[in-house]
């Protein structure tokens, strides 16, 4: 079996049931989505910030290749909940894409670095 075949066999058989929304186009597919903790701030450029003082909450997703995300325009259901991508990547192995990930927010909730900067 190879690499990419078994990456995206294991999607499957664990991945969660999603729903990826670009433009009109609704697909369902099966995906890996958790939240973000703090020890993965390096990776999207957080800073450590008491709770309450702003909403910080960034989720990860992990699923097929066959499903390009875009950039603040995808939108991702799973769990009940609905999430915006923020950035989304393909990772590829020989020019081959193996899976897609993305750095998602909660859908609708105003976020800190979304706000206008003060002129």
């Amino acid at each position: 079996m190879s690499l990419m075949s078994c990456v995206d066999s294991e999607i499957l058989r664990y991945g969660s049931q999603v729903t990826i929304i670009s433009g009109e186009e609704r697909v369902q597919t099966r995906a890996f989505v958790e939240p973000l903790r703090y020890r993965n701030k390096i990776y999207i450029g957080g800073e450590y910030r008491p709770l309450g003082v702003a909403i910080r909450e960034k989720y990860l997703y992990i699923g097929r290749p066959a499903y390009r995300l875009h950039e603040n325009r995808s939108v991702i259901e799973a769990h009940g909940e609905r999430y915006l991508v923020k950035r989304s990547e393909t990772f590829f192995v020989r020019d081959l894409p193996v899976y897609e990930w993305a750095i998602m927010v909660p859908y609708g909730a105003e976020r800190e670095d979304d706000y206008d900067a003060d002129p």
